[in-house]
């Protein structure tokens, strides 16, 4: 696991928004100092519309925030699943407040390759090693890795897309 940072940031902005599936707002904070290099760290936290995992850990973040800026939540944490618009006028009393933040360094590396019979694309991998011969696009999650001959390759490309994770919302 990579290492948990910490900073420090005002709670600014809350718009409802949705994931698949999922309904839930969408969270933003302005880091108090810029240490870390990013303007703002954003989150999503699901509401539902039922009861499943991600909905659980988004109330709990929502009411993390209720907590350090000091706004009643309702007595059942059930009663915000689903309530777009309940949990929205509740997180809006809560912009300004200032929170510690507990951060995850996460990253999704994108491998794409041109052959003559096409094109090649590796989401959410790894590594790519350019080897003298050939190209090994390592997997995550134990796959075997994809031999391609660099022969065969017109043009290649790799993106590298960084965000943190907000993993704790904690009262300053």
């Amino acid at each position: 696991m990579p290492v948990l940072r910490r900073a420090q940031a005002t709670f600014s902005r809350v718009s409802p928004a949705t994931r698949g599936d999922l309904i839930g707002v969408e969270l933003r904070f302005h880091p108090l100092r810029n240490h870390l290099g990013v303007e703002y760290f954003a989150d999503f936290a699901a509401i539902g519309p039922e009861l499943c995992i991600p909905a659980v850990t988004g109330i709990g973040k929502i009411l993390r925030i209720l907590r350090a800026g000091r706004i009643a939540a309702p007595r059942e944490e059930v009663d915000l699943l689903g309530q777009g618009e309940l949990v929205r006028e509740l997180l809006e009393r809560a912009v300004g407040t200032q929170v510690a933040l507990g951060l995850r360094p996460r990253s999704r590396i994108r491998f794409e390759a041109w052959t003559e019979e096409g094109r090649l694309v590796f989401e959410d991998i790894q590594e790519v090693v350019e080897l003298p011969h050939e190209y090994l696009v390592i997997h995550k999650r134990g796959r075997f890795p994809t031999r391609l001959d660099r022969e065969t390759v017109l043009r290649q490309q790799s993106d590298c897309e960084r965000w943190f994770e907000i993993v704790e919302i904690e009262r300053i």
